[in-house]
């Protein structure tokens, strides 16, 4: 258990290091934020012709509480209030200040200093919060719902808007929301030509609809699972693939479709608390756990969630973000609790089968987390969130487990299945063989009670001295007794000699011929069972192969058991015509798919006596030889056997 525990924290370790670090070239690499480019100081950013892209986190000059209009700052220059914020660095419009409300109007103005030649440009907007009007040079350029107080509508979309620049051009978004705490303008602004622009956006949108098309294909194999199986994990897993999809859908949904910020949020955030319930469900099925924390657990989680959208709503009506801070700040705790729960639990349970597999996955998501409170100043330019990639991790670990669980499943059937197929078969060989010797009993009963008539009759023509008729009469009788069938005894173990029975019985009534030579103790320490199940299943396999054979190349079967330097050797050959398929020393089978079962059980049979089975091929002749070097008990103190097939 020691060494259990030690390799789960080493495994622990090693997946949030390797995590961390894939997260931290994410955030070097695929991120808005550091991205390579000159940026704005005091809302002045010059763009020079060779630059092909600009990130504008900052510095942009910002108007709090104020929603102008163009010309408006310089009919009252030095009038307003203003500062130099970055995107990113506060929350919303209520700056940081948790006393004033994230609700209400702000502008955002930047100066650009372009070429002197005209170009066409483009600015792509990232669901600006929740209202809003683009204006360059004074000019109105794009509009997402209206921000004007008495007019507001709310809206979300992710837009790219184009116009004519060069020389100083000034850039106003004006913003109202009244439905958000993560008021204003959230996500980093991308400015560039429009081809380089729209590639961007294009390759993201790409990106994320890949994203969501595996996790549904992933969805619909959890639905079919469920619908055979009728297991209640997959169900909980098809639960977690709609709960991926609702948390990662809305790069997709706002780049095509405008949306209102609630429900749409609140749904977001439903959809992330039930994504842990889930998790910890199937977590608890695949380790078999009965106890009920488990259950509470997730049935708090999925409360939380629903609190959380409840909340949103409400505070979105009413504007009030009081509630929702709290609500957040419970909720949040919950999550790491959760996150934790899952990793103790795998680690607790890492003796239980596929509980690595889980681990990985958990702590790839934990990871996740971390990664998103260390780096905060984090958004992607192509790829996803830390988030997304934990949760596809994740997602991915556990349909793994589920999978493997499944495969495990179907294999354990498949040998059950042969398993009694092979109990039916040597049920049927016992009655087979019983019924024989029974008919055998009665002849010989027969023989016996005929037999005093014929002493009679020999006494008395001995009496009488009649040699002659005597002799006549033995020689009538002797030729008698020539045409009755001889009852053939393959060895002494009579449930092996049943097995050999039933297979001669088979091949007779196919007109095959069947040599044998037998020489096989009647106690030794192999079990009856074991060696029918060498006997049966070669002999069932030989059957097989000879049963479609013309009759022209004369097929046949041989047997041969004999000791020879105490050692049993067991030799089975016969004639084949169909390809021998195998991969190194497992055979595929002709009756199902996968690898043949029989052989495999032949395998494990030799393995068990504590031997070694080797495959081998020359010329058109399959070698099945087996050896153990354990005391058998009596005389024979191993086996060896070889299998050729023909």
């Amino acid at each position: 258990m020691k060494k259990k525990r030690k390799y789960s924290l080493i495994l622990v370790i090693v997946v949030f290091v390797l995590s961390m670090g894939v997260f931290f070239l994410l955030y070097y690499v695929d991120n808005k934020y550091t991205a390579r480019g000159d940026q704005a100081i005091q809302g002045i950013l010059y763009v020079r012709e060779d630059d092909p892209l600009h990130y504008l986190t900052g510095e942009w000059e910002y108007y709090p509480d104020l929603l102008l209009p163009p010309g408006e700052l310089e009919k009252h220059k030095g009038e307003y209030y203003s500062r130099y914020i970055s995107i990113g660095e506060y929350g919303g419009m209520d700056l940081g200040d948790k006393d004033k409300s994230p609700f209400g109007s702000g502008t955002y103005r930047m100066t650009l200093v372009l070429p002197e030649k005209e170009k066409r440009y483009a600015i792509g907007l990232v669901e600006v919060f929740s209202s809003y009007n683009l204006y360059v040079n004074g000019n109105l350029v794009g509009q997402v719902g209206n921000p004007d107080l008495e007019n507001y509508k709310e809206q979300i979309q992710n837009r790219v808007f184009t116009f004519e620049g060069k020389g100083n051009t000034e850039i106003m978004i004006a913003v109202t929301d009244r439905h958000s705490v993560s008021s204003g303008i959230q996500f980093v602004p991308v400015f560039g030509l429009p081809l380089q622009v729209n590639l961007i956006r294009g390759l993201s949108i790409v990106g994320d609809a890949v994203y969501l098309a595996l996790t549904f294909c992933v969805f619909l194999f959890a639905v079919y699972m469920f619908v055979r199986t009728k297991k209640a994990e997959f169900c909980f897993f098809a639960l977690l693939c709609i709960c991926v999809m609702g948390c990662s859908s809305y790069p997709v949904l706002h780049a095509f479709v405008p949306v209102k910020v609630q429900p749409a949020y609140g749904l977001e955030a439903l959809f992330y608390y039930l994504m842990f319930a889930c998790v910890v469900v199937v977590q608890q099925k695949i380790l078999c756990d009965e106890g009920n924390f488990s259950k509470i657990l997730a049935i708090v989680l999925a409360v939380a969630g629903v609190l959380i959208f409840v909340t949103e709503l409400l505070c979105s009506g009413i504007q009030s973000a009081g509630g929702l801070y709290l609500v957040s700040g419970i909720t949040e705790v919950m999550k790491w609790f959760s996150a934790f729960y899952l990793m103790f639990r795998s680690v607790k349970d890492i003796q239980q089968k596929y509980s690595s597999v889980l681990l990985v996955g958990i702590t790839a998501y934990a990871s996740s987390l971390a990664a998103d409170r260390i780096w905060k100043a984090y958004e992607p330019i192509v790829g996803g969130w830390f988030t997304e990639f934990g949760a596809a991790v994740l997602v991915f670990c556990v349909g793994l487990t589920l999978w493997i669980e499944l495969a495990n499943a179907y294999r354990f059937q498949l040998i059950y299945g042969e398993y009694s197929r092979q109990m039916e078969q040597k049920l049927l060989m016992q009655k087979q063989h019983y019924e024989e010797l029974t008919q055998k009993m009665d002849e010989i009963s027969k023989m016996r009670h005929d037999m005093r008539h014929h002493l009679r009759t020999v006494m008395a023509y001995a009496q009488q001295e009649k040699y002659e008729e005597l002799m006549k009469y033995l020689q009538e009788y002797a030729s008698v007794m020539t045409k009755e069938e001889k009852t053939v005894c393959y060895c002494r173990n009579m449930a092996v000699d049943a097995v050999i029975h039933f297979y001669a019985g088979e091949l007779k009534q196919r007109g095959i011929l069947l040599e044998h030579d037998m020489m096989l103790p009647e106690n030794i320490s192999i079990s009856d069972t074991d060696l029918c199940k060498i006997y049966g299943n070669l002999l069932e396999n030989a059957v097989d192969a000879v049963a479609e054979q013309s009759r022209e190349k004369n097929p046949y079967v041989k047997i041969l058991t004999k000791i020879k330097n105490k050692k049993l050797l067991i030799e089975i050959s016969n004639t084949y015509t169909n390809e021998i398929q195998r991969k190194e020393d497992r055979f595929y089978s002709t009756k199902h798919g996968g690898f043949g079962i029989g052989t495999a059980s032949v395998t494990e049979v030799v393995q068990k006596a504590g031997g070694y089975v080797t495959f081998c091929t020359e010329d058109g002749v399959l070698k099945l030889i087996f050896s153990s070097c354990k005391n058998s008990g009596r005389s024979i103190r191993g086996i060896s056997g070889i299998l050729i097939v023909r």
